[in-house]
C-alpha cells in the first residue's frame, strides 16, 4: 500500500491554495465589475442596482473567506452563489423583464460577459478544489 510522502502532501496543499487564491482573485474581479456597473443599474431600475450591490458584497466576502481558509460550507456556498449569478445573467439575456430590469432590449456587453465568465470560472475552480 503506497503512502503519501511529505513532499507530495505539501505539493497537494500548495496546489489547493493556488486554486483558492485564483478563485479569490476572480471573486474580487467580479465584485469590482458589479460595483462599477451598479450606479447605472440603480439609475435605470432600483431592483437591479440593489441586486448588483448584494452580489458585489457577496463576492467580496467570498473572496476574503477563500483567502483565509474556507470551510466546506463556504466553498459550496460559493459554487451555488456563482451558479445563481451566471444563471441570472443567462436568463436575463434570453427573456426580457422590462418591469424588473428597466430594459426592453438587454445587450451583451464585454463587461457583462466578463462578469459572467468570472462567475463560471469561480464555479470551475471551486468544484476542482472540492474534488481534490
Amino acid at each position: 500500500m503506497a503512502t503519501m510522502t511529505e513532499t507530495s502532501k505539501i505539493s497537494l496543499i500548495e496546489n489547493e491554495s493556488m486554486i483558492l487564491y485564483a478563485a479569490a482573485a476572480l471573486a474580487f474581479t467580479s465584485q469590482a465589475i458589479h460595483l462599477w456597473l451598479m450606479p447605472d443599474k440603480i439609475v435605470f431600475a432600483f431592483l437591479p442596482g440593489i441586486l448588483f450591490l448584494v452580489v458585489s458584497i457577496g463576492q467580496g466576502l467570498l473572496g476574503v473567506r477563500l483567502l483565509f481558509g474556507p470551510g466546506t460550507w463556504m466553498i459550496r456556498f460559493g459554487i451555488l452563489f456563482n451558479l445563481l449569478i451566471a444563471s441570472a445573467w443567462v436568463l436575463t439575456r434570453l427573456v426580457s423583464f422590462p418591469n424588473v430590469t428597466g430594459a426592453v432590449d438587454p445587450q451583451i456587453g464585454v463587461i457583462e460577459l466578463t462578469a459572467a465568465v468570472t462567475a463560471v470560472g469561480i464555479v470551475i475552480l471551486l468544484v476542482h478544489s472540492v474534488r481534490q
